[in-house]
């Protein structure tokens, strides 16, 4: 083609036919310049193609995750909203006010209440495309959307570390005036019984007596506080991972 290409102006020079020459000159530049702008088109074609399914194998690993994080935290609401409904009943026998439970019933009200879950959230994947500088492939929409949960996530970890009652001093007294581990402890170490001291242990009669306490009703409050804390807070949660799958199906990858 080339060598085509000379021959042609070659014989317009020879020619003496310098109009035609110049015309024939232009229209060789215009299609060379005409192939460049192809070629650039399809490359940029090839990258846009190549960043989509970029985009796409980092969209199903944050889905991925992001699923995983909404089941557990579905549950550990559920949970705790239980927990919640348990603890404000032990807290309206603390206020006085009369009540038809029976005794093994509040104290089965007083373990559930007690008991805490420990969350396995996932965020190594949304750290990892950070790090790696592929959020860069998301769009505003989705990288604000991740922004957000994330600094929701990370916060809702710092909350939570603070309010926990379950390692202090006051939830401590609790789980021993209730003999928290006379009914966790079997199930957690294949049977094994827990020693109770016999002048911690509270009788059916102490016990209600124990719960009408103000200090003991100060400590259920704690607790009824870090339950809705958390319950907020998960809610929170469950919001934005909604919200934010939602702006991903919104696009269709290769």
């Amino acid at each position: 083609m080339i060598k085509l290409f000379r021959k042609i102006r070659q014989k317009l020079l020879k020619e003496n036919r310098i109009t035609r020459y110049l015309v024939y000159a232009l229209g060789e530049i215009l299609l060379v310049v005409i192939g460049i702008l192809i070629a650039l088109q399809v490359n940029t074609w090839n990258q846009q193609r190549i960043e989509k399914q970029e985009k796409g194998k980092l969209v199903k690993l944050l889905q991925e995750e992001l699923k995983e994080n909404l089941k557990e935290f579905e549950s550990k609401q559920k949970y705790i909203e239980n927990s919640r409904k348990k603890n404000l009943i032990l807290l309206e026998i603390s206020s006085g006010e009369s009540t038809s439970e029976p005794i093994d019933s509040i104290r089965s009200y007083a373990v559930q209440t007690l008991a805490v879950v420990a969350s396995n959230i996932k965020s190594s994947r949304l750290t990892a495309s950070k790090e790696s500088g592929k959020f860069s492939l998301l769009n505003e929409e989705e990288t604000k959307a991740l922004t957000e949960y994330e600094t929701a996530l990370n916060n809702y970890k710092e909350a939570i570390s603070k309010s926990y009652m379950f390692f202090t001093d006051d939830g401590n007294e609790l789980m021993i005036r209730f003999g928290f581990f006379k009914v966790i402890h079997p199930a957690l170490f294949n049977g094994e019984n827990f020693p109770e001291h016999n002048q911690l242990v509270l009788s059916d009669p102490e016990l209600i007596s124990y719960l009408r306490q103000p200090e003991t009703y100060r400590t259920l409050h704690k607790n009824y506080l870090s339950q809705s804390v958390d319950i907020v807070w998960l809610r929170e949660l469950i919001h934005l991972i909604h919200g934010t799958l939602e702006i991903f199906e919104r696009e269709i990858y290769d």
